[in-house]
């Protein structure tokens, strides 16, 4: 008698595994939630997160957990920090050292970046609408293609900035003397 093979039951299995990474991923997610509104993160948390995230970023979402970093409180640095496609709604991020870090395709909607430095960030197509940049330094920040709808710019520093005359009008509190060292697009707007 030969050996046959129980398809049925190795698809079952695999659903079972695939269900178990989900409920784990799951979990792993509200632990986190639970942890911000304890404070701000911890400099331990913040890595298991990024270094989560970048396994995501990775695997093309098949592993590790996107970063969701939404509502968290954040001090001190997230200097070169991979963040793409992060979520990082409504953070508080004052002051923050984001130098050279990875934002591209993040949400940053309503998040306070009041003071934090993105010098050489890279910000293309990140959605930033109402977030707070005042006071900002996105010196040689690339923020093509973000979203600025009702971003508050005021005081924030674009010196050699990349952005486009279409994204900056819609920002609040942007003036001519800040976009004069800036590298500014002026290509028609789509809208």
């Amino acid at each position: 008698m030969a050996f046959k093979p129980n398809y049925r039951f190795e698809r079952r299995e695999r659903d079972r595994l695939k269900q178990a990474r989900k409920d784990e991923k799951l979990k792993r997610q509200q632990e986190r939630s639970a942890l911000r509104r304890d404070g701000p993160l911890s400099p331990d948390q913040l890595k298991q997160i990024i270094d989560d995230h970048r396994v995501w970023l990775d695997s093309s979402g098949e592993k590790g957990t996107k970063a969701d970093l939404s509502h968290a409180e954040i001090e001190g640095a997230l200097w070169r920090a991979d963040l793409r496609e992060a979520d990082l709604s409504y953070a508080s991020l004052r002051g923050v050292d984001m130098d050279h870090v990875q934002l591209q395709r993040a949400n940053l909607r309503h998040a306070d970046l009041t003071g934090a430095s993105l010098w050489q960030a890279n910000l293309r197509d990140a959605d930033l609408r109402s977030a707070s940049l005042r006071g900002a330094k996105l010196d040689h920040a690339d923020l093509s293609g973000a979203d600025l709808h009702a971003t508050d710019c005021s005081e924030g520093s674009f010196w050699g900035a990349r952005l486009s005359v279409a994204d900056a009008r819609h920002a609040v509190g942007l003036t001519e003397a800040q976009l004069e060292h800036a590298v500014v697009d002026d290509a028609p707007s789509s809208d």
